[in-house]
């Protein structure tokens, strides 16, 4: 059994491969990207205030949202948590979410957003309608939708549902985002599109944060498996873009997922130290 999953993922990791090659060459503009040196982690992930805040949200939220047991579909339970303190330290006006599903992450980002106030939104983009009452990936293990979920907790003033193909939403707004969350098809050549038409959409000083970005394509988690196509993108555009960096948030200071603190969540920023190759590095 162990040999058939290997074999699987290593056929998976060619096809992606190959995918991704067959694109031509496309831009990136890291211009308004955020400094990669400028993101303190650590500090964000241990402010006291951030803690708080999310203590109480993070209560409130599991007690209409998932108020049997933690909710272990989608984003994780530890990734949210990173996700919503990472909002909250970098203060974002415009976020915008490319793969809602059935919301996990979104409703975070959004309490995180009201938890700051003035205005701030979450723009969310999935190719099917998340919250269609019969056909909407909510059905499988929620009782409520997104949207519903938003609503009753509050946060729907906060949240635009947009149903439709990420790049062509991307290409097609006149809106501007300080950060982006791509977290749709993990495929390769998807990753590498959508980072080529997030980063135009960036106002300055904006981060783009990658999820199910394994390192080396190798595995984190006890269970062996690997999405390669998130790393197979940074590593083409890396080579075609050396002022571009990702940083692995690699062990969080809290539980995520099969017992471990390991996370996949990754930022995308702007290189101003030396270039040096992060493709076996652990950041």
């Amino acid at each position: 059994m162990k040999h058939a999953v290997k074999l699987k993922q290593a056929i998976r990791t060619i096809l992606d491969r190959l995918r991704l090659e067959q694109v031509p060459q496309k831009s990136f503009d890291a211009g308004n990207l955020r400094s990669g040196a400028s993101l303190d982690l650590s500090r964000f992930f241990s402010d006291p205030e951030i803690v708080a805040a999310w203590e109480e949200d993070h209560a409130t939220i599991a007690s209409l949202f998932y108020p049997d047991k933690e909710l272990f579909r989608g984003v994780n339970p530890g990734d949210r948590r990173a996700i919503y303190f990472l909002i909250m330290a970098l203060k974002p006006r415009n976020v915008l979410e490319i793969g809602t599903h059935i919301g996990a992450s979104t409703i975070s980002i959004a309490a995180a957003l009201r938890r700051l106030n003035e205005g701030r939104k979450l723009t969310t983009v999935d190719i099917v309608d998340v919250n269609h009452p019969e056909q909407g990936p909510w059905r499988t293990c929620m009782s409520k939708s997104p949207a519903n979920c938003a609503r009753e907790l509050g946060l729907l003033d906060k949240i635009h549902f947009h149903t439709g193909p990420s790049q062509k939403f991307m290409r097609e707004t006149d809106q501007r985002f300080e950060f982006v969350f791509l977290d749709g098809d993990h495929g390769g050549r998807t990753v590498y599109e959508e980072l080529s038409a997030a980063l135009p959409l960036l106002h300055k000083g904006g981060v783009v944060l990658l999820h199910d970005y394994y390192l080396g394509a190798k595995p984190l988690f006890p269970n062996g498996v690997i999405i390669p196509g998130p790393f197979h993108a940074m590593v083409r555009i890396y080579q075609e873009n050396p002022v571009i960096e990702v940083l692995p948030l690699g062990v969080l200071p809290w539980p995520t997922k099969l017992g471990t603190n390991v996370t996949s969540l990754a930022l995308v920023a702007k290189r101003v130290t030396e270039i040096r190759d992060f493709t076996n590095s652990t950041r």
